[in-house]
């Protein structure tokens, strides 16, 4: 089994994105999560990365995934060359063993991917045709289309909500996620 760590922006991230890939890896890879402590802006830091570089190697990982929110779509270029060097930059701290996982505006936007699961747990029935890569701030998007809810979306869901997502709807309907995917195959082959 390969050892992968998780880098995060908070730790609801990390534990969402390994309850959704533990649904296709769990035989294949044991999720390793690093520096939860560090979260948002602290990510940029050059002590973060130095910290990431002893944590990497105290753990043993082979590689790791970068998670890490652009806050913007993919067409605002500016944002995307910051995302890119921020992971460039860290990724050369690793000795080139990381894996960017870069969610479009935020890591909500690939619950829109399978919205029949969120529909099912949330007992309402959205529509959504749009891609979920062109939906800005879909965290906001999901506490307004819960908000008559009995259970209205929360931040705090996602760790749970995510190990019941389909990660091979996600992969279909997310760009970005497929091409993540695509990167983490190549590295486990």
């Amino acid at each position: 089994m390969v050892k992968v760590g998780l880098v995060g922006e908070d730790p609801n991230d990390t534990s969402s994105i390994k309850n959704l890939l533990a649904k296709r890896y769990n035989d294949r890879i044991h999720f390793v999560p690093l520096l939860q402590g560090t979260t948002g802006t602290g990510l940029d830091t050059l002590k973060f990365r130095k910290a990431l570089i002893v944590e990497f190697k105290r753990k043993q990982c082979a590689f790791a995934i970068c998670i890490r929110d652009l806050d913007a779509l993919k067409s605002q270029t500016d944002q995307l060359k910051k995302r890119v060097q921020w992971f460039n930059n860290l990724n050369e701290s690793i000795n080139n063993q990381g894996v960017l996982l870069l969610n479009i505006w935020e890591l909500e936007a690939l619950v829109f991917g399978d919205i029949e699961t969120f529909n099912k747990i949330h007992k309402i029935n959205h529509k959504s045709n749009k891609d979920p890569m062109f939906i800005q701030e879909p965290k906001e998007e999901l506490k307004k289309i819960t908000r008559k809810s009995q259970n209205p979306y929360k931040e705090s869901h996602c760790p749970d909500l995510f190990k019941q997502l389909n990660i091979d709807k996600i992969e279909a309907k997310c760009s970005c996620f497929k091409e993540f995917i695509k990167e983490l195959e190549g590295r486990l082959n």
